[in-house]
């Protein structure tokens, strides 16, 4: 019994440490997939690279892209689930299909149709450790016309708090 908890355990820890954040320089797109398994979207970027987005949303605060050059090496790879990158989105510019490739599909979407508009909310985690939510407004040719942060209202009966 000590021996199957151990093992048990075992693939519990190497699964947990297969993460974007966890892949080294120069990684092959197939070494990647391999380490981390199917991303849940892939896009293709300029210049012939690909992303790999790994998303925990709608349950989790976090979105990896893992960028990969035209000859399949890891570029970079960043968390989106921040001030930060949520700082990049152009209103006026910006498409829902840019939002897309950015940040994977929301964790809750929104409709409202006095105002002619519709929202993707996105669940993060501020530099404080707050638990966030951003919301991406879009017109109704799909570009976006703002964004917000607020507080994720999946969190609000617990005040807010990361635990």
């Amino acid at each position: 019994m000590k021996t199957l908890l151990l093992a048990v355990a075992s693939v519990v820890a190497l699964v947990a440490c297969a993460t974007p954040q966890s892949l080294s320089p120069h990684t092959t797109l197939d070494q990647a997939r391999a380490k981390l398994g199917n991303p849940t979207a892939s896009h293709s970027l300029a210049g012939g690279g690909t992303r790999l987005q790994y998303s925990n949303q709608p349950f989790d605060q976090s979105v990896w892209n893992a960028d990969f050059d035209a000859q399949g090496r890891l570029a970079r790879v960043e968390q989106m689930m921040t001030d930060a990158a949520f700082a990049r989105v152009q209103s006026g510019k910006d498409s829902r299909s840019d939002v897309l490739r950015e940040f994977g599909q929301p964790a809750e979407t929104f409709v409202y149709k006095l105002r002619n508009e519709s929202a993707w909310m996105y669940r993060y985690l501020t530099h404080g450790g707050f638990k966030a939510a951003m919301f991406i407004y879009f017109d109704p040719a799909g570009v976006v016309k703002r964004t917000e942060t607020g507080l994720d209202p999946w969190s609000i009966q617990d005040g807010g708090r990361s635990d």
